[in-house]
C-alpha cells in the first residue's frame, strides 16, 4: 500500500493525520491508488490531480494538505525511466502547493482584518476573567486563567486535580497539584510534547487557588483529589456516565467554559483558545519589549517564534 511508505517510521499521532488525508485524497480523485504499481505511473495525470483537488469544495488549507500529500507519495517512490518526467511534473505539483499556501495567507491577512474590528481587548478579558470569579464560576475560571497565564491549547487543560505529587506519575493526564503555598501545574499531554517535553509551572494565584478549592467543593470531590484524583472532564450520558473524555476529544466540552465578554451592543463575544491566545499577542505586540513577551509565550505554548508571529499576530 503506497502510504506505508509515507507513514513507515513516523510516530503514531502522525501515522492516524496521514492516513485520515491519504483517504480523504483517494476520495478526491476518486482513486484506489495514486499510483498503478504495474505500469509505475500514476493512475491519472498530475494535470488532473490538480484540477480535481483544486475544484473541490475543501477549504484552502486542506487542498494544501491534499497536494503535499500528493507530493509525499510521489516523493516516496522511484519511478525508474519515467523519474525525470515525473520530477517536472511534481514541481507543477509543488509549485500548485506554493500557491495555495500563498492563498492562505492572504486569506489569513483578510481574516485578520475582521478580527481587529471585533475582538475584545486584552483589558476587557481580564476583567471578565475576574468577574467568572467574583460570580463564583469556579471552573470557568480555572480553564480561562490557564489559557490567558500560559497560552495554552485545549489538550493542556486534559486535568487532574491532585493533592501530591506523588500522584502525577501517570503521563497521560496534566495535573494541578494543590498544597499550602502555591499550585503546579504539569502538562505532559499537549501538542509539541515529543519536542519540549513536560513543562512544570508554579502557579503562587490566590484566586486559582480558591477557585479550585471551591470547585473541588462543589462536585464533592475531596476524596478524589486525594485518591486517584479528581479527573475534571468526564462523560455525562447515559452510556458512558463517569468516564474520562479522552485528551483529543474535551474540545466539545471546553467550548461551553470559554468566557463570552460583550460587545458595545450587548451581544456575546464568542471565543476559543485560539482568538484568546491572539489577543494576548496584540497586547504583547504594542508593548515595549515585544521580543521578551512572545519568547516567554513560546516557551509556555511549545511553539517558535515564527509561528506566533505568523498565525497568531492580528496586527496587519
Amino acid at each position: 500500500m503506497e502510504i506505508q511508505a509515507v507513514i513507515s517510521g513516523k510516530k503514531q499521532i502522525t501515522q492516524d493525520a496521514y492516513m485520515k488525508e491519504y483517504k480523504r485524497l483517494r476520495q478526491v480523485l476518486d482513486v484506489d491508488s495514486v499510483i498503478d504499481f504495474k505500469k509505475n505511473v500514476s493512475n491519472l495525470s498530475i494535470k488532473t490531480m490538480i484540477k480535481k483537488i483544486k475544484d473541490s469544495d475543501f477549504s484552502t488549507n486542506t487542498k494544501k494538505g491534499l497536494m503535499n500529500m500528493l507530493v509525499m507519495i510521489f516523493d516516496a517512490f522511484d519511478f525508474d525511466k519515467e523519474v525525470k518526467k515525473f520530477e517536472k511534473e511534481v514541481e507543477k505539483l509543488k509549485d500548485e502547493r506554493e500557491k495555495l499556501k500563498d492563498k492562505i495567507g492572504k486569506e489569513r491577512i483578510d481574516k485578520n482584518k475582521v478580527l481587529l474590528d471585533i475582538l475584545p481587548t486584552q483589558k476587557i478579558i481580564d476583567k471578565e476573567l475576574n468577574e467568572l470569579y467574583k460570580n463564583n464560576a469556579y471552573l470557568k475560571y480555572i480553564i480561562n486563567y490557564l489559557i490567558i497565564t500560559f497560552n495554552v491549547r485545549n489538550k493542556d487543560l486534559c486535568l487532574k486535580i491532585v493533592s501530591s505529587m506523588k500522584q502525577t506519575k501517570d503521563t497521560e493526564y496534566n495535573y494541578l497539584v494543590i498544597n499550602s503555598k502555591y499550585i503546579t501545574y504539569i502538562r505532559n499531554v499537549y501538542k509539541t510534547a515529543s519536542t519540549h517535553g513536560k513543562k512544570e509551572n508554579r502557579i503562587q494565584s490566590k484566586k486559582l487557588r480558591d477557585a479550585i478549592l471551591n470547585y473541588i467543593n462543589e462536585v464533592e470531590g475531596e476524596d478524589d483529589v486525594k485518591e486517584d484524583g479528581l479527573i475534571i472532564f468526564k462523560y455525562t450520558s447515559e452510556e458512558l456516565k463517569g468516564q474520562p473524555v479522552p485528551c483529543n476529544k474535551i474540545g466539545d466540552k471546553i467550548k461551553y467554559l470559554i468566557m463570552k465578554p460583550k460587545d458595545e451592543n450587548g451581544n456575546d463575544i464568542k471565543l476559543n483558545e485560539t482568538l484568546l491566545n491572539k489577543i494576548k499577542v496584540k497586547e504583547i505586540n504594542n508593548k515595549p519589549n515585544t521580543i521578551k513577551g512572545l519568547e516567554k509565550m513560546e516557551k509556555n505554548r511549545g511553539t517558535n517564534l515564527k509561528t506566533i508571529t505568523e498565525y497568531y499576530s492580528i496586527d496587519v
